[in-house]
């Protein structure tokens, strides 16, 4: 027979999710709950894709010999965008904490691409929340033979069926027939160990649970076993008030039912609003981040392709220039090679005019000498007339010729 002796609530924010090194254990904060210091350690060691998230009783080798707990709980990796998408597991009974099993919970809680997928939602502002409902309980745990009993498995063993790694399993949307009959033995032993206790007692117990779910935060109770758990405790003081064991200060308690159940709905999805805002205004930040950096980007490549622009003007002006010298060029190409062929069909008739001449120079040549001796005899002939001439004017004219 087991009595809840305490029951806590304890969310783990982890910072820089991204840049941590998984495959070293990471331990949160220490908290208590009795007489014990607990802590939720996370690690990647076991399932190099998945993470591995246990519940550990801190100094467990330092405990008197013969220590023992029996808790019930349950993790949560919250989905800071839609709350419905968190991913929750839990132990469908009570579990024993001791010397041989002090750590206990799931070697594949969450695939790691899941998690770190921004768009998913569990990582917002590279942060990561762990939620930790833990029970304890007196008494003997209600252990049933089968699958649920079994030896401690240390941190770093990779456990098949996610099992808790002590021998717990955690329960999943689609439960065996064994995990329903272990439920409900557990029912069965909550139920048989509630009804043992005098009207007095449920009274105080009743209140106790009111009161300590009023010191808690609104959003931290909205959770079905916490609001059955406070639906029950009014259960009990309706119940206690048909007997008229309450007094008039406590039946004023019966009026807050309605308030503490509805609250903590309005507060979860003030908190769910919130986070939602939050995620919203952080993508919103991304986004005009890129777009800066889009706009500094683009700004940059139309100053290039202004210069480039620049550059390509230039460069064409010079092969604009280019082509009219080229063109030039040709004009003058063009009027060298008409002039080419003129001298050509010129010098081919001087050319011929040349071998015809060459063919008549011997003759020419014949002539030439003919000519010369010719000249010779004209000019011998010539003088002789001339002195002639003279000696017959000396003789006619001695004192000179007369006109």
């Amino acid at each position: 027979m087991t009595m809840e002796e305490g029951e806590i609530k304890f969310i783990w924010k982890i910072q820089n999710f991204s840049k941590l090194h998984l495959q070293e254990p990471l331990c949160s904060k220490v908290f208590s709950l009795g007489d014990y210091k607990w802590r939720i350690v996370v690690s990647s060691k076991e399932n190099m894709d998945h993470l591995s998230i246990y519940l550990q009783v801190v100094d467990s080798l330092t405990l008197p010999s013969g220590w023992s707990r029996n808790t019930k709980f349950s993790f949560i990796i919250v989905n800071q965008i839609d709350d419905e998408s968190s991913v929750k597991k839990a132990t469908p009974r009570v579990c024993k904490f001791d010397a041989q099993a002090a750590t206990k919970g799931s070697t594949r809680f969450i695939s790691l691409e899941k998690l770190r997928d921004l768009e998913k939602g569990y990582l917002v502002e590279d942060t990561c929340i762990i939620e930790a409902d833990v029970t304890m309980f007196r008494g003997e745990s209600p252990v049933v033979p089968g699958p649920w009993s079994g030896n401690t498995a240390p941190i770093g063993r990779k456990d098949s069926n996610d099992e808790i790694a002590t021998g717990c399993k955690l329960a999943t949307e689609n439960p065996t027939e064994e995990d329903i009959n272990a439920f409900f033995v557990d029912l069965g032993s909550e139920i048989s160990s509630g009804q043992n206790l005098s009207p007095k007692e449920e009274l105080k117990e009743a209140l106790t649970r009111i009161n300590d779910t009023l010191n808690m935060d609104p959003a931290d109770l909205n959770d079905a076993g916490r609001i059955y758990k406070i639906k029950n405790a009014f259960d009990v003081l309706s119940s206690l008030d048909t007997y008229s064991v309450l007094t008039t200060e406590q039946k004023e308690v019966l009026t807050m039912k309605e308030k503490i159940i509805d609250l903590p709905e309005r507060a979860a999805k003030a908190s769910k609003d919130k986070k939602l805002f939050a995620h919203k205004e952080f993508v919103k930040m991304t986004l005009h981040r890129k777009l800066g950096r889009c706009l500094i980007e683009f700004k940059r490549t139309k100053e290039e392709t202004e210069q480039q622009e620049r550059n390509i003007a230039t460069l064409q002006e010079k092969v604009d220039s280019l082509l009219a010298e080229i063109g030039e060029a040709r004009k003058k190409k063009c009027g060298l090679s008409s002039k080419q062929k003129e001298m050509y069909k010129l010098s081919k008739d001087l050319k011929a005019e040349l071998d015809e001449l060459e063919k008549q120079w011997p003759e020419y040549e014949a002539k030439m000498k003919a000519a010369e001796e010719e000249e010779k005899m004209v000019h011998t002939e010539w003088h002789k007339m001339k002195q002639i001439v003279s000696s017959l004017n000396k003789t006619l004219y001695p004192f000179g010729f007369r006109h």
